[in-house]
């Protein structure tokens, strides 16, 4: 006899290693605490928000967020906006966590039709998912489809190629480790700079009356006169660290071996070096 709960979370597992690099939060621990931690460092940077957009001024009545992860941004949202309705979706499951009663979780492919109705959310917002996603800007042009007029559309992705040592390129062993990640993701259809895309893609789309746009360097090496930027960069660089712990673990046979990692982490950790990587964060609010 099956097992139709395991065997659900069976494909689940199978569509997330397809789409997704990392373990998901649901079946790691250690991911459920890097992505809370990383969403902490984010909304310290936007000044204890959770986005640069003037979200309170719209009174959202329906959030979604694609892509939730540790659930960590969309909890938020639902606590800052309780008369709001919070739509989490996730191809893995939402880690087993209190949730305020006005979230509802879905597992979704979004490589596949989105299962809302278009012009369905007040404010759509998505982290570090879309340069994960095969055909990510097609991914995302589906997500503009679901914004209410009026309403928001928020992204952030980086453009991991424009990862720097004081401008210049990184050293032999980071320079590897990056470039061998990015190669697995292009192998699967992904772009893990879509970041500087972002902006191109939600102006061609026409559906925006404006268009904001920060782009930081984030000084992973600490060396920055901004106190909300240096701590960013804390937050990214303790990110990249857990990360370099883990990509080892299932994919030495692709190149990113443990040794490979211990040089990489010696290297980023280096008090000598300058290490930036360019992180986009877009918010756009659509023609009512």
């Amino acid at each position: 006899m099956l097992c139709t709960d395991n065997l659900a979370l069976d494909t689940s597992q199978r569509g997330l290693q397809a789409l997704y690099t990392f373990q998901s939060a649901h079946a790691a621990p250690e991911e459920l605490l890097r992505l809370d931690a990383l969403h902490a460092g984010i909304k310290d940077y936007f000044g204890n928000h959770l986005s640069f957009a003037d979200l309170s001024s719209s009174s959202p009545q329906s959030i979604l967020e694609i892509g939730c992860g540790s659930g960590a941004w969309a909890i938020e949202a639902a606590q800052e906006f309780p008369h709001a309705h919070v739509t989490a979706i996730d191809i893995s499951p939402l880690p087993e966590r209190p949730l305020p009663p006005n979230i509802t979780f879905q597992q979704v492919d979004i490589t596949h039709q989105f299962p809302f109705e278009r012009e369905s959310f007040d404010i759509v917002h998505s982290r570090l998912v879309m340069m994960h996603v095969p055909n990510g800007e097609d991914a995302l042009r589906r997500a503009i489809q679901l914004v209410k007029p009026g309403g928001w559309l928020l992204v952030e992705d980086p453009d991991d190629d424009r990862m720097l040592d004081g401008g210049r390129p990184l050293g032999p062993a980071l320079s590897e480790f990056m470039q061998t990640w990015a190669g697995i993701m292009r192998a699967r259809g992904a772009n893990p700079c879509i970041g500087r895309d972002l902006e191109r893609i939600l102006d061609s789309s026409g559906a925006f009356d404006k268009i904001g746009v920060r782009k930081a360097v984030v000084p992973m090496s600490g060396m920055c006169d901004d106190p909300p930027l240096r701590a960013l960069g804390q937050a990214w660089l303790t990110n990249a660290l857990h990360v370099m712990g883990d990509l080892p673990k299932r994919y030495a046979e692709q190149g990113i071996t443990e040794e490979l990692a211990v040089r990489g982490r010696s290297e980023l950790l280096d008090p000598s070096r300058s290490i930036t990587t360019d992180v986009y964060f877009v918010w756009a609010q659509k023609k009512a």
